[in-house]
């Protein structure tokens, strides 16, 4: 495995290591967000219920943001929606560092430049991103690609996070700072990291444009016309039904490009079956995405530091390690997936992963107990992000896989967007750790859907491993 990860970073094009190297920026960013937000929001006299709202609210409008530039990245441009992006979240950096405590004036920056409440990867990024990775990489090769995406974006939240320990911690002690303010200058450093996430975009390719075909795709197309051709000599009949189309002179046509114009008289645009497909996949992302806005990283941030009265080092050292767990973790989590299958592999890991969850507030009688508990947490989520990357690109075509990675992924954001409310409440009344059971709860709930509803799909998925191709 370990083999093969190297030969798969070596293969690696620029515009690959370009999308690392953003995701490590962005998630810095978000691992501060994680740290300060919900802390923050309170040194600015927001209460408890208002701070579920502000979450509920930012989740939506960035919902609403997302659909409209992924459902219209063919048109607009992978690299102009991911450099849109990176100017907003500098844009709603330097309104936070102002130090307003205007609730409108931070919901509009929080909404327009992805200020994440979850503390995890928003706005359109991930979804572009994702697209072009998996358009750039052949499916022998996605595993490690994707493990390393996440490497280091759970590097760089673990990196984030611990800046925000030790920078607030280091206001507040050595120069005086109140924690108002010592929070507050955090967000300059998310304006510092959005600069950079611009500037390193500036230097992506064409090659990230949904119109790329890369050689390994028409290496497949010319499999599927030769298979084609042959079956067409045994008769016409077979001729006429063949997938593939003629121009007006003859020619054959390549499949990809002739698909990515069809608009199909759906409720998506999408084709029927992958429409059933979507319909399908959002049932167990929604459910866990929504048990998950319950207790989102933010309100587990409140939780410690209200029920085990830690400081700000060590909240942030804790959340760095469980970064670094996370991201250490990747890389058998695409052991897994190959091994397993990505179905059976989400479902060993993510029972565990929501029976951790539900025992920290339960058996964490004390701080240690209750950061063992979450660590093992953080390290069976993480074996579930390469699998549900597979499970996507696997089953959707290509021409057709940036509007389904969007709507899944702002699907999640709406359904994550609305437990929040009631979290303000739950907080107010002093039941939070009634979250921990929801959120666990969910997500065992939506792994047995997808191992009910998607249970061939491995076999699918190892065939498709099994095909040899280079990274050009």
């Amino acid at each position: 495995m370990s083999t093969h990860i190297w030969h798969s970073l070596k293969q690696s094009t620029t515009d690959i290591r370009l999308l690392w190297f953003s995701v490590f920026i962005r998630m810095i960013s978000f691992g501060l967000t994680n740290q300060v937000l919900t802390l923050y929001l309170r040194e600015l006299n927001i209460s408890e219920v208002n701070i579920g709202l502000f979450m509920s609210l930012t989740m939506v409008g960035d919902s609403v943001i997302s659909y409209a530039l992924t459902w219209n990245a063919n048109k607009l441009g992978n690299r102009f929606i991911m450099l849109l992006g990176s100017f907003l979240m500098i844009v709603a950096g330097f309104i936070f560092s102002t130090g307003t405590g205007n609730f409108h004036y931070l919901l509009f920056a929080a909404i327009v430049g992805v200020i994440s409440p979850s503390g995890n990867e928003a706005g359109p990024f991930k979804t572009i991103e994702e697209t072009v990775l998996a358009n750039l990489t052949p499916p022998n090769h996605r595993p490690e690609i994707y493990a390393i995406h996440w490497i280091l974006g759970s590097v760089g939240a673990s990196l984030g996070s611990v800046l925000a320990g030790l920078i607030v911690q280091t206001l507040i002690l050595n120069h005086g700072f109140s924690t108002k303010d010592a929070y507050r200058c955090t967000f300059y450093v998310i304006v510092f990291t959005s600069v950079l996430k611009f500037a390193s975009l500036l230097f992506i390719s064409e090659k990230a444009e949904p119109s790329y075909i890369p050689p390994y795709k028409l290496t497949l197309e010319n499999q599927l016309d030769n298979e084609d051709n042959e079956e067409s000599n045994r008769t016409i009949d077979s001729q006429a039904s063949t997938s593939t189309m003629t121009s007006a002179n003859g020619e054959r046509q390549p499949l990809l490009r002739i698909q990515s114009t069809v608009e199909h008289p759906t409720i998506t645009g999408l084709s029927p079956q992958t429409q059933s497909i979507l319909f399908k996949l959002m049932v167990p992302f929604m459910l866990d995405s929504f048990g998950y806005g319950f207790m989102t990283n933010a309100w587990v941030v409140y939780y410690f530091k209200k029920r085990y009265q830690i400081s700000a080092v060590i909240l942030g050292v804790l959340f760095g390690f469980s970064g670094i767990a996370m991201s250490i973790s990747a890389i058998p989590s695409a052991w897994f997936a190959k091994r397993f299958g990505p179905i059976k592999s989400s479902v060993l890991t993510q029972i565990p992963c929501g029976l951790f969850f539900m025992a920290i507030p339960l058996l964490g009688y004390n701080f240690n107990v209750a950061a063992v508990f979450y660590l093992l947490n953080q390290v069976t989520t993480a074996f579930d992000v390469v699998p549900r990357q597979i499970i996507l690109t696997s089953l959707i075509p290509p021409v057709e896989l940036s509007k389904v990675m969007g709507s899944v992924n702002i699907g999640k954001q709406i359904a994550r967007s609305i437990s929040p409310c009631f979290t303000g409440f739950f907080a107010r009344d002093g039941l939070l750790w009634l979250c921990f059971q929801l959120t666990g709860t969910f997500l065992i709930m939506a792994n047995l859907f997808l191992a009910v509803e998607f249970s061939c799909l491995d076999e699918k998925v190892r065939k498709l491993e099994q095909v040899d191709h280079d990274i050009v």
